[in-house]
């Protein structure tokens, strides 16, 4: 097969393309905008200016009345009411209205009122205005309300010599629509042309006169009018967007402006970029047949190269590929050895994370909330064998996390941090998952950065430390109940030495009772070592007491199977010792025919076991109760708590002795009334 370059076919692509031609079109374009943009500014000037030469024009017309006016005889003799007679005759039949005033303000008449009557005070002149008098320049007012009838005028003033030597000002004032009149002759098609008075109100429009004429313009728009002239895109008061060009004539306050709407200005550009946009369609046209023909092997091996590469980026299999285009054949060849590169990358690592006895999780979401996790995570989860995803994200399992026994939320676990940029470090937490089971897990994490240092995902790596936990939690455990063990049975210990000895007759009758004591005590303590301290069962722990005092013949035993917890089962022990050694020295157990009878029995009372042991002597020797409590009576009277509500009650009756135990046990799990084959459960924290 024979290969060409991908240059080859490049230039063939590129000598068809409309490139050239639209960039050609483009710079036509800018070319002709500016143009257009440039006359229509030169436009707008051009015709501020033509219409500041008709109004002023019209203002020189009106200063020339006035010093006609300033030549009157009668005005020399110092004659005002003819001079009132010659203006009334000259404005006679027109808007015009002429008046005479001294530069205080105070008017001594004007032509459209009698000379006879009162005439209004002026406001004074200011000091810019009697410097352009001195100057014998004359003044041009801005546009004002002529009271009663508030009708918007302009007045032209020159300053003259009264027949004392004293200077007055002689002006003439018309309306605004005067000026507006003068003015629409120049306006051009399309545009419109306006005037200004020195403090920004409207003196004339050439549209909508009657609604702007004294009014002041928008801001935005005088903000622009600065210097002799200029243009500008300003808003009118419709919103609408303007070319503007205005003019201010020497020695003048006012200033003179032309406005056209942008659109206006732009239909010309719109109307060539519209023509241009067709060829540039045409051509396109054209071009992209041509592209077509010339570029058809090209864009073949150009699109089965990108499906061959996104097929590499979405980790899916790359099939080997034949085109003429030599470059391409290189590409694709090695796409094929990457895309068997990574397979084999990709599955000694999953076989690493598969096989490490570790919990793996990967994630890309910001939110930490989609996950790629490995086998062992999927089982610490709980989540099925058919759930283990690994490879494709999956949603975290809605766990509740603790770290030092604190509740933390999701936005403060290791794989949430890590998506921040922070670094966990062998830290331990607690989960409880979904269905209730804990697990403790020892967890790093690390964010996952791009070439440039920004985070784009997270791993965190986690040991199952839950058997540890638990381990160390029962060894805590263990370790503080032998604590606690120990030293109640040395006190027990020293409390029935101390006892035995205070009572004993001399050093060999306290070894055999410390001994006895003892030994029953011992054999409690086996008892409840089988049972891991849980308790025992009561008629055991009987059994155990009494079988080396006497034969078990010599008993009556009866009742239900009650489990005593381990501290009731101690006091029982050595309450039961004492009682069987008692009875062995002086009760029933001293002769032949004596009988000990040891019955219980169990009632339910307020969710608990009311337990209730009666320990009875008969065919022994007649009692007589009285004289000197020994030890064992004592220790009998103080087997219970005295701040609990069981007791001990001991009768001396004349058949022999009776000893009551009464006690109330924790709630039952086994009711021993109904089930004797069951065991009463007690609390063994009681």
């Amino acid at each position: 097969m024979v290969h060409r370059t991908a240059r080859w076919h490049l230039l063939g692509l590129i000598t068809a393309a409309v490139l050239p031609v639209w960039l050609f079109a483009a710079f036509l374009l800018v070319e002709y905008a500016s143009r257009e943009r440039s006359g229509f500014e030169q436009e707008a000037a051009q015709s501020a200016r033509e219409a500041s030469l008709v109004v002023e024009a019209e203002l020189a017309n009106l200063r020339g009345l006035l010093e006609a006016l300033s030549k009157s005889a009668a005005l020399a003799k110092g004659d005002l009411a003819g001079f009132q007679k010659e203006a009334q005759q000259i404005v006679a039949g027109s808007d015009r209205i002429v008046a005479l005033s001294d530069l205080d303000g105070h008017q001594f008449f004007d032509t459209q009122s009698a000379y006879s009557a009162p005439q209004p005070d002026l406001a004074p002149l200011s000091g810019s205005e009697r410097d352009r008098l001195k100057a014998r320049m004359p003044l041009v007012s801005n546009v004002y309300a002529r009271q009663p009838s508030n009708e918007y005028r302009i007045s032209v003033a020159i300053p003259l010599q009264g027949p004392n030597g004293q200077t007055w000002l002689l002006a003439v004032s018309v309306p605004t629509a005067h000026i507006r009149d003068v003015l629409m002759p120049a306006v051009p098609a399309g545009w419109t042309l306006a005037v200004g008075d020195g403090q920004g109100n409207y003196v004339a429009r050439s549209q909508m006169h009657e609604e702007v004429t004294g009014r002041p313009g928008l801001p935005e728009y005088l903000q622009k009018v600065i210097g002799r002239s200029g243009t500008f895109i300003s808003r009118n008061f419709q919103g609408i967007a303007l070319l503007a060009g205005y003019y201010r004539p020497p020695g003048s306050n006012w200033f003179y402006a032309a406005n056209v709407p942008l659109w206006v200005v732009q239909a010309p550009l719109w109307r060539s970029l519209a023509a241009i946009c067709l060829l540039g369609l045409l051509a396109m046209g054209i071009s992209t047949a041509l592209a077509y023909y010339v570029g058809k092997h090209f864009a073949g091996a150009a699109i089965a190269l990108a499906a061959r590469a996104s097929a590499l980026g979405q980790g899916k299999p790359v099939a080997p590929m034949s085109t003429r285009v030599t470059e391409f054949a290189t590409i694709a060849d090695a796409l094929v050895a990457a895309e068997r590169a990574i397979a084999e990358r990709k599955h000694e690592l999953e076989t690493v994370l598969e096989t490490a006895p570790a919990a793996v999780w990967f994630t890309y979401d910001p939110l930490a909330l989609q996950v790629v996790r490995n086998r062992f995570a999927a089982e610490l989860m709980g989540l099925a064998a058919d759930r283990n995803s690994f490879g494709s994200p999956d949603k975290v399992v809605d766990t509740i996390a603790f770290k030092n026994g604190q509740p933390i939320g999701r936005q403060d676990r290791p794989l949430s941090r890590a998506m921040r940029g922070e670094q966990t470090d062998s830290e331990e937490f607690a989960y409880i998952l979904p269905s209730g089971a804990k697990r403790f897990l020892l967890s790093s994490a690390r964010p996952i950065r791009d070439p440039g240092g920004r985070v784009v995902g997270a791993v965190q790596i986690s040991l199952d430390i839950t058997d540890r936990k638990r381990t160390e939690e029962q060894r805590k455990l263990l370790l503080d109940e032998l604590n606690h063990r120990v030293k109640n049975t040395l006190a027990v210990v020293q409390s029935i030495a101390s006892q035995t000895l205070r009572s004993a007759a001399d050093l060999k009758d306290a070894d055999r009772k410390l001994s006895g004591r003892l030994i029953s005590l011992s054999k409690a303590h086996d008892m409840l070592t089988r049972e891991h301290w849980s308790g025992t069962d009561l008629k055991h722990l009987i059994l155990s007491i009494v079988e080396p005092h006497a034969v078990s013949e010599r008993f009556e035993i009866a009742g239900k199977p009650v489990w005593l917890p381990s501290n009731l089962a101690l006091s029982f022990a050595l309450a039961l010792h004492e009682l069987a050694t008692n009875a062995i020295k002086y009760g029933a157990l001293s002769v032949p025919a004596g009988i000990v009878s040891l019955t219980w029995s169990a009632k339910r009372n307020n969710g608990g076991i009311d337990l209730r042991v009666e320990w009875r002597e008969r065919g022994g020797p007649t009692v007589r109760p009285g004289g000197r409590k020994g030890f064992g009576t004592r220790m009998l009277e103080r087997v219970f708590d005295p701040k609990s509500s069981d007791k001990v009650t001991m009768r001396f009756d004349r058949a022999g002795v009776v000893c009551v135990f009464e006690a109330h046990l924790a709630a039952a799990e086994a009711d021993p009334i109904e089930a004797s084959e069951k065991v009463t459960q007690v609390d063994p924290a009681r």
